[in-house]
């Protein structure tokens, strides 16, 4: 989950699974237990702002990537 932001200075951001640490950065696959609420946030020396999503993941196949 990419959490992109504009601004000047450029804004850090982290997105966060709500109630849950920062996910790691870099690709990887996503399984059922990825899906969920995340808040991200976007912050510099003039403020900051934040956006919830709700994810949800699907499998072809209806069994998930673990075969469970």
């Amino acid at each position: 989950l990419a959490c992109r932001a504009d601004g000047d200075p450029p804004p850090s951001t982290r997105c966060a699974r709500d109630g849950g640490p920062p996910r790691a950065r870099g690709g990887r696959v996503a399984n059922r237990a990825d899906a969920g609420r995340y808040v991200c946030r976007a912050s510099n020396k003039h403020g900051s702002a934040t956006r919830s999503i709700v994810v949800s993941v699907e499998c072809e196949d209806g069994m998930g990537w673990d075969g469970m």
